[in-house]
């Protein structure tokens, strides 16, 4: 919450011509998400809406094709709770494009009960990792083709939430489930995937720039399952939090400023806004990116017929 006092570093007027353009946005028909596609198809980007549900998307994307006159938006289904919806996804994406610029995992679920995915995979972990994982790596090739590109991970604050060791081998256990602390661990691992495949693809020579941020406290219906719909803690939260366009902007900055190719930023955890940031617990631990990359390989191998792991 003290994002109301930060330094604006960027702003929406700052986001470049995107022309040509071609971007994802996963969990982009509310909130941070819509924004972030909306302001991309404003500088002329053609940008995919990867969601849940059509109906509901169908009316974001009119809303920003009105608002922007871009009509290069559209909708190709993608459910992280089901990890053959993201085959499809990327199957969906590749049979109408050859190209990809802008990957923006930024899709999440928080502090949910406990719950499995269709894969078997405890809820958080899976939509907020395992799915933006393996929709990373189907659509790597094609990123890095595209070069130079932009892979974005939203991760969060919650990292700081104190705890010992990932734990990965219990994380679908329900007896050993803690809702905070299962949260906290999936948005590490998305700091420590950024690390993990940042350092595979500059150690390949790959122009394709990975990084992951913090987005803010926003009004959002992420906080639905900590104050409730509806209710007097949500105003009040929602009182102490920044907007959904103030919560986009760093994950905007990290996906569009030209200033990431200029610095080389590569690898880094950003917080508003468009400031850099050093992780720590877990998140800063040496050996944990590859701890959790070669778990989350073998649980796609596990879990998905035909995967052969990671293409880098």
């Amino acid at each position: 919450m003290l994002e109301l006092f930060s330094k604006r570093n960027f702003s929406f007027e700052q986001i470049p011509d995107l022309t040509g353009k071609v971007a994802i946005v996963t969990g982009s028909n509310t909130g941070i998400g819509k924004v972030c596609a909306k302001e991309m198809a404003r500088k002329g980007c053609t940008v995919i809406l990867a969601c849940r549900n059509q109906e509901k998307t169908k009316v974001v994307i009119d809303e920003i094709k009105t608002e922007t006159g871009n009509q290069n938006v559209e909708f190709i289904a993608l459910d992280l709770m089901k990890l053959d919806s993201v085959t499809k996804f990327a199957q969906e994406f590749k049979s109408r494009y050859n190209q990809l610029n802008i990957l923006i995992n930024n899709a999440g679920v928080m502090i949910c009960p406990f719950g499995l995915s269709e894969d078997g995979i405890e809820t958080q972990f899976a939509t907020n990792h395992v799915a933006h994982y393996y929709l990373t790596m189907l659509l790597l090739p094609i990123l890095e083709q595209s070069g130079p590109s932009r892979i974005v991970t939203v991760s969060s604050l919650a990292h700081k939430i104190p705890f010992k060791k990932l734990n990965l081998e219990s994380i679908s256990d329900p007896k050993k489930y803690n809702r905070v602390i299962h949260y906290a661990k999936s948005k590490t691992c998305n700091i420590l995937f950024t690390k993990e495949l940042s350092k595979r693809l500059e150690n390949k020579g790959s122009n394709v720039y990975v990084n992951c941020n913090h987005p803010g406290s926003v009004q959002s219906e992420l906080s639905r399952h900590i104050v409730g719909p509806s209710s007097i803690g949500e105003y009040i939260y929602n009182k102490f939090c920044i907007s959904t366009e103030d919560g986009a902007l760093t994950q905007l900055y990290l996906a569009t400023s030209p200033e990431v190719e200029e610095k080389k930023i590569r690898a880094q955890y950003y917080v508003p806004f468009a400031s850099p940031a050093t992780p720590v617990g877990v998140s800063s631990q040496p050996e944990a990116p590859l701890e959790l990359w070669e778990f989350t390989e073998n649980l796609l191998k596990e879990k998905v017929d035909g995967y052969t792991g990671a293409p880098i």
